[in-house]
């Protein structure tokens, strides 16, 4: 540095020492930006990620929640491939868990990767890390399928594909078949990914729900999923036993029922009362409907025919069905048959 002296003494004053400025953190520190941008995020909450670029082998930029990490997924990622990312912990560095793989099919291969940690890494200085205003695909789907269920262009009930129990006279197999039917719908897909990412649920039985079968079956399933959460309703419809047609609903309740199925005021809101109605039209009785009412341990049934005799004769056995009711255990209250009008 060349310093100009001035002709005139009286003029020259004396510097003072110059101290450097310096910043208070580095500026464009990856580590940094990594925990801001991890700050936005909310331990133990769920969030859809998507696959955007790839940087190098195995390594890939992923976006989740409008904020891009830089993660090692291994050689079988790919570009555009969405997943389920549980958000863990932020320290010592932030860690997701892979709750899910949105692919058309999940193998065994990729199964096994479901119950792994993935820890993003800081991504290149000059990467692009704005937030997009598109939507993501998952984004574009729920949005289609809302439109769907508020014109009614969508079914919200499950179809079955194959006929539910081959053994309707044994009441324990036909009942553990229809809980299968429940459970294995589709409609609770998510929460069994925690499950089996917590190792309390084989991943076989992942692998049977529609999500995991060829074809569109996970977006078919969305819309009837956002329909469960709305309404706290289950339908199904399908062959209950071979050549048998059945329409079948069960309700969680948020209000107590009285006799006639109508809101009453909820006494104990921790045991909301659950309802199962079934709808048949069998062979010797024509149309028959049951609605089942749970509430705190008790039970109340009533079952409605289509004609006369079908009402004489469901009656006639009323006594024996109280009876089987009450030696399994089941507190009943009530149990009815009526014409249907």
């Amino acid at each position: 540095m060349i310093i100009k002296q001035s002709s005139d003494p009286s003029g020259i004053a004396p510097l003072a020492r110059i101290t450097p400025v310096l910043a208070v953190e580095e500026i464009a520190n990856t580590n940094q930006d990594l925990n801001f941008r991890a700050g936005q995020l909310v331990k133990g909450q769920s969030y859809f990620a998507q696959v955007i670029s790839r940087l190098q082998p195995g390594v890939f930029q992923v976006d989740v929640q409008g904020n891009s990490f830089r993660m090692e997924l291994g050689q079988q990622a790919n570009i555009g491939q969405q997943m389920m990312l549980k958000y863990v912990q932020d320290n010592p560095v932030p860690t997701f868990r892979m709750l899910s793989q949105a692919s058309a099919q999940l193998d065994s291969s990729v199964a096994k990767s479901l119950n792994s940690l993935i820890t993003p890494l800081p991504l290149p200085n000059g990467a692009n890390e704005g937030v997009t205003t598109a939507l993501s695909s998952g984004a574009k789907i729920l949005s289609q399928q809302l439109a769907n269920a508020a014109n009614g262009s969508s079914s919200q009930a499950v179809a079955a594909q194959t006929v539910l129990t081959n053994a309707p006279q044994v009441p324990q197999v036909l009942a553990q078949d229809l809980q299968r039917a429940m459970v294995s719908s589709g409609l609770f897909y998510e929460s069994h990914l925690e499950q089996f990412a917590a190792n309390k649920l084989p991943l076989s039985v992942i692998m049977q729900e529609p999500q995991n079968q060829p074809g569109n079956a996970a977006e078919s399933m969305i819309n009837k999923q956002l329909a469960v959460l709305e309404s706290q309703r289950f339908q199904w419809q399908g062959e209950i036993w071979p050549g048998q047609k059945m329409d079948w609903q069960v309700q969680l309740h948020q209000d107590a029922l009285d006799a006639d199925g109508h809101a009453a005021n909820a006494e104990n809101a921790d045991d909301p009362p659950v309802s199962s109605h079934l709808k048949l039209e069998l062979p010797g009785l024509g149309n028959v409907e049951a609605n089942i009412m749970l509430h705190e341990g008790r039970l109340r049934i009533r079952i409605a025919a289509g004609d006369a005799g079908s009402v004489l004769m469901l009656r006639s056995a009323l006594p024996t069905l109280a009876e089987a009711l009450t030696h399994h255990g089941q507190v009943l209250d009530a149990l009815s048959v009526t014409e249907d009008e």
